[in-house]
């Protein structure tokens, strides 16, 4: 990582948005783990979701102090695991799992979400993203669908236990790609091709060390990402 200054940088921002604008800086032992994830070239979108997946436990106990990035060490490292998992690094010859995005990889050990919260959140983010008249029709269908599918799998996993919850949940990944498809061509074709362009320069370091078919799902998962930071788009995540 050649300017760990930058990522250090863009790290502590994104922090300060998921505080809520409440700037903690990124220093002392916060600035030496923030460096080592440089060093360990760890993609600033990875560090960004394990930030997040932290900071929903964070908000659910209720505290009153705004996150620091030396409690988001063990979420970083867990994306990040199932990260080189999902593109293929932990093999260097293929993707681990043809299939699943990233965020559909955890790590062994990882924290399951309870599915009411998850929903609940996807629904108010939906909620919201139906209501924007700016976009177009299309996704705005999409996202008035996707509340439609996810009250109706909220109230089937209300009523089941064990394995009669698994026909409800393997609906999710389904909803969350169809909402992915539809973000992506709401999307400005500049917007899309400038997030593929800093998917690409994201991911260069792994690109000697990924087959064609590897690397292209590595820049794909990123730019997924990076549509769904756009258009605030909820994950479905368990």
């Amino acid at each position: 990582m050649s300017d760990i200054p930058e990522y250090c940088r863009q790290v502590e921002a994104h922090l300060t948005r998921i505080n809520g604008g409440h700037l903690v800086r990124v220093v002392g032992p916060g600035f030496a783990l923030v460096r080592q994830w440089a060093l360990d070239e760890v993609p600033l979108s990875v560090v960004f979701k394990g930030i997040e997946q932290k900071a929903d436990r964070h908000k659910l106990g209720a505290a009153r102090r705004p996150l620091r990035i030396e409690f988001c060490e063990a979420d970083v490292r867990e994306v990040y695991d199932g990260w080189r998992r999902a593109i293929g690094v932990a093999t260097a010859t293929s993707i681990a799992d043809e299939d699943a995005p990233v965020q559909d990889v955890p790590a062994t050990g990882s924290r399951r979400r309870p599915a009411s919260r998850v929903l609940d959140k996807a629904l108010d983010r939906l909620g919201r993203l139906a209501g924007r008249l700016e976009l177009p029709d299309a996704f705005r269908d999409s996202a008035s669908h996707a509340i439609e599918q996810l009250s109706s799998v909220r109230e089937g996993l209300a009523g089941a236990r064990g394995s009669a919850r698994d026909p409800w949940l393997e609906q999710l990944p389904h909803i969350e790609r169809t909402l992915l498809d539809q973000a992506r061509l709401a999307m400005e074709p500049s917007a899309l091709r400038a997030l593929t362009a800093q998917a690409e320069q994201e991911l260069l370091v792994y690109r000697d060390r990924l087959s064609a078919e590897a690397w292209g799902r590595a820049v794909e998962v990123t730019v997924d990402r990076g549509v769904r930071e756009h258009f605030g788009l909820p994950t479905l995540e368990l």
